[in-house]
């Protein structure tokens, strides 16, 4: 039986991990649920909301993975006993950019892992960021990871199973 990829989107402080942890926890059943984390702390409000998401899930019995940015050996031994959640992949693709990590390759890489952990059976539920309702910047930069992203998380919704998007805590179903 073929895994499930779930997709979450939204703003800043829209919810979207809570909403995804409470997923997980409605949907794991009698799977190992293993979290995924990129965030770096670069500055104390990071390692703040870093403390609070380890926080959030020393409740349950979470298994946590650090991905910043390169995929670790860990990654091979996961299988359908495991429910992945991976917040976020936006926090991911910034890291890759600033590690100047080649980034088409990096996007290839997690395509396929994410469709191995589809055909090994594993569920995967994907957070990101929806940063492009302002517009696309001015700045090369931002500019540039803007459409980076737009782009991945266009991929994603379409490789994805079911889709969500976060406003205020309040969760639309956008597919699936």
């Amino acid at each position: 039986m073929r895994g499930k990829c779930i997709f979450i989107t939204g703003g800043v402080r829209s919810g979207k991990s809570a909403f995804a942890e409470e997923y997980i926890k409605w949907y794991k059943q009698n799977c190992q649920a293993v979290y995924i984390a990129s965030g770096v702390a670069f500055d104390e409000e990071m390692q703040k909301r870093i403390q609070r998401h380890q926080w959030d899930r020393r409740q349950e019995s979470w298994l946590t993975l650090e991905v910043p940015d390169c995929f670790p050996n860990a990654f091979s031994r996961l299988h359908k006993g495991h429910i992945l959640l991976w917040d976020c992949i936006t926090t991911w693709l910034t890291n890759i950019l600033v590690e100047s990590l080649p980034v088409e390759d990096m996007l290839e890489k997690l395509k396929r892992q994410l469709n191995d952990w589809r055909e090994k059976g594993i569920t995967v539920v994907v957070v990101s960021n929806e940063v492009l309702d302002a517009g696309i910047s001015e700045y090369e930069f931002t500019g540039n990871y803007q459409q980076l992203l737009g782009e991945l998380n266009q991929w994603l919704v379409a490789f994805c199973d079911e889709a969500y998007e976060l406003d205020y805590g309040m969760a639309k179903r956008w597919k699936g």
